[in-house]
């Protein structure tokens, strides 16, 4: 019992210990140059920004629909995991992106190609036919 306490007091204090070391990087200025307010009103920030929200919305509507057909079973349970894993990639691959605080329309690109992708394996999962039955079919009383 007294392990117990023990372990969990040692690990509240080593969480404790990481996020405070988090927050005191966090409130360094990282921002390559740009100072203060002026980083916001720039160009290349704001054409970053617009690209950003671009592939977020994108993803959103993506991941709608994914979750749409899992619930709808238009997809099986192992096309809904490649196309969660496949969602997943394409995340992994903006926040790789964004350590630098700025996407650029190479990244976008990038992005963009991955995201294309993942919209037609979607389509051809949710239009190949082969969904889970519904409940009442196949097995059963009848």
């Amino acid at each position: 019992m007294k392990s117990n306490k023990l372990i969990r007091t040692l690990g509240l204090a080593v969480v404790l210990g990481m996020s405070a070391g988090a927050f005191a990087y966090g409130n360094n200025d990282h921002r390559g140059g740009f100072e203060g307010a002026a980083f916001h009103k720039h160009p290349v920030f704001q054409e970053s920004l617009r690209l950003m929200k671009n592939v977020n919305e994108r993803q959103d509507k993506q991941l709608d629909h994914i979750l749409k057909g899992f619930y709808e079973r238009q997809i099986t349970p192992q096309e809904f995991r490649k196309l969660m894993d496949e969602q997943r990639d394409i995340r992994s691959l903006e926040r790789k992106f964004l350590a630098d605080g700025v996407l650029t329309r190479f990244e976008y690109q990038k992005l963009d190609t991955a995201l294309n992708a993942a919209n037609r394996n979607l389509q051809k999962e949710l239009n190949d036919g082969r969904g889970r039955p519904s409940h009442g079919s196949g097995y059963g009383y009848r």
